[in-house]
């Protein structure tokens, strides 16, 4: 089952593909906005960005950091990121944020040291020049810990933040995020703008967007990719990472078995190899 060197960087060049489908571009497009605007005001500006696991939340974080749209307004290492975990604390955001930074010596969370970690974090925004701070996995604050009490101070830290840099504040989680717009409004009416990144259906889009990476695609032919637009949105649900995975897949089959073109039969592979053998799926491409 293992692939050979040429297969594999068929699968890495597929994998650099960015197919930037329309909610994939409007949520881009947004954030430049809120980047721009909040880099140029003294007013805050924010946005929420809702998708499921697997719909590009890390993409998106990633295209930004790396500025993909070339935007003149963007320079390079001014983007500060931060994962929150499942149990957040301001704590441990502040943490990660000041880790991006790469100190010597970071420093480390406490309830005695977070005011100054703040004020640190503060002045390393500012004397780095930081443009956009964004906080993945923001879905974890609404999330009740195991006494019942949601992590509403970290709302109240985001918004402190967000009035002593004057930095906009991106905010990227799962569908928990649903009724962020209704909830405090000393955070909302500065995380104003709301996007999602959703899970694809079965329509001209879906074919859009396989029709994107059959465009994309230099090492393989995939031109018959778009004939199983039906199938192979029932073998991936919808999902752009496992849409990718697949195509990856197939591709590198395709290719060490030495066919210029990918088939049915690598589609039915590839969802076996994907899925695994104890996977109680039925193979769409059987």
């Amino acid at each position: 089952m293992s692939y050979s060197a040429k297969a594999i960087q068929v699968g890495k060049n597929i994998d650099q593909i960015r197919v930037n489908h329309l909610a994939f571009k409007e949520t881009l497009e947004g954030i430049g906005r809120v980047i721009q605007l909040g880099n140029s005001l003294q007013h805050p500006f924010g946005a929420c960005v809702i998708a499921p696991g697997g719909a590009g939340k890390s993409l998106l974080i990633e295209s930004v950091r790396r500025n993909i749209c070339n935007w003149p307004f963007l320079r390079p290492h001014s983007v500060l990121v931060a994962s929150l975990k499942e149990a957040p604390t301001v704590g441990q955001i502040q943490e990660d944020l000041l880790a991006d930074f790469n100190y010597a010596i970071p420093p480390r969370a406490g309830t005695k040291t977070n005011a100054a970690h703040f004020g640190m974090l503060v002045r390393a925004i500012e004397q780095h020049d930081i443009q956009l701070i964004a906080l993945d996995e923001y879905q974890h604050v609404f999330r009740a810990d195991k006494n019942g009490v949601a992590h509403s101070g970290i709302n109240d830290w985001v918004k402190r933040l967000m009035t002593q840099t004057c930095r906009p504040v991106v905010l990227v989680g799962t569908e928990l995020l649903d009724n962020f717009e209704h909830g405090d409004s000393q955070v909302t009416t500065r995380v104003s703008s709301i996007f999602r990144l959703p899970v694809f259906s079965n329509d001209e889009n879906w074919r859009g967007v396989i029709a994107s990476y059959v465009a994309a695609a230099k090492d393989v032919d995939l031109s018959e990719l778009p004939a199983y637009a039906t199938l192979i949105f029932k073998a991936t649900k919808g999902v752009m990472r496992t849409l990718k995975a697949l195509v990856m897949e197939v591709a590198m089959i395709a290719v060490d078995a030495n066919d210029t073109k990918v088939e049915r039969k690598h589609l039915c592979l590839a969802f076996q190899r994907l899925v695994g053998p104890a996977s109680t799926r039925d193979n769409p491409f059987v």
